[in-house]
């Protein structure tokens, strides 16, 4: 199958489901911005990027599709995704979010490294569906079963259209595929104050996504500067990710020996 989302390495394999509008695929980058507020000043990335999962509500995008779901929304490009907040009236002070799937990592942090488990919303078919679901219009006993079949197949996220730009793709999260993402990089731009200060945290590196765990740690303070708290190695999160990341070393340590 050839590539259909333009955030995905050319040539990465994609399996379709025999039945059901579901891919499993890998090698994907994703991209979420939020406006930033003072608040968030002193919070450390990785407190950041666990505030992007959130409890879903009527209002938001497809959050009736699957109820009792935490969701995140991202987009396959930062144009995609600073357009999708500005159609709700974001200012200019904009936090973007850099991930991809950990699994696709050449060290992944995450185990077992799983390729995504993708809801098709814009091919095969599903998108009719979808558009009800927005428009939270009435569904066929039909309709509701192929969502039903689809829940308990655990997708990871759904790929939908974006209506504020044209061209772009977004991917609604579920809690298990959240889970799934790595940052690259996080970027800070103050677009509302004098300078238009930047900054910036790159958490991976290279093609490969090469980790680098404890920048997890880093924060941004005012204005626009990034320093370090240093218990960051001594949280939970660091050390799972680290276990995982040593486990990973090793497995390739064996397949060169």
């Amino acid at each position: 199958m050839g590539m259909l989302f333009p955030n995905q390495s050319f040539g990465v394999n994609i399996l379709k489901h025999e039945e059901l509008p579901i891919l499993k695929s890998h090698e994907f980058d994703f991209f979420r911005c939020i406006e930033f507020k003072d608040n968030y000043y002193g919070k450390t990335v990785s407190a950041l990027h666990e505030g992007n999962l959130r409890v879903s509500k009527r209002d938001n995008r497809y959050s009736n599709l699957f109820p009792g779901q935490k969701l995140s929304y991202w987009a396959d490009c930062p144009q995609t995704a600073r357009t999708e907040i500005k159609k709700w009236g974001s200012s200019n002070n904009i936090l973007t979010f850099w991930a991809y799937d950990d699994g696709s990592s050449f060290v992944p942090t995450i185990y077992p490294a799983e390729s995504l488990r993708i809801i098709d919303g814009i091919h095969f078919g599903f998108d009719k569906i979808l558009k009800k679901v927005g428009n939270h219009e009435e569904l066929t006993n039909d309709e509701k079963e192929i969502i039903d079949r689809i829940g308990y197949e655990k997708p990871d996220c759904l790929a939908y259209k974006s209506e504020a730009k044209e061209g772009g793709v977004c991917f609604l999260f579920f809690e298990n595929g959240f889970k799934k993402l790595s940052l690259r990089e996080v970027s800070l731009r103050l677009g509302d104050k004098k300078g238009k200060n930047t900054a910036k945290v790159i958490c991976a590196s290279g093609s490969d996504y090469i980790p680098a765990l404890s920048r997890y740690g880093y924060y941004f303070s005012s204005i626009a500067k990034v320093k370090y708290d240093d218990s960051y190695i001594e949280s939970d999160e660091y050390i799972l990710r680290k276990q995982v990341k040593d486990y990973s070393h090793e497995k390739i340590v064996r397949r060169m020996r």
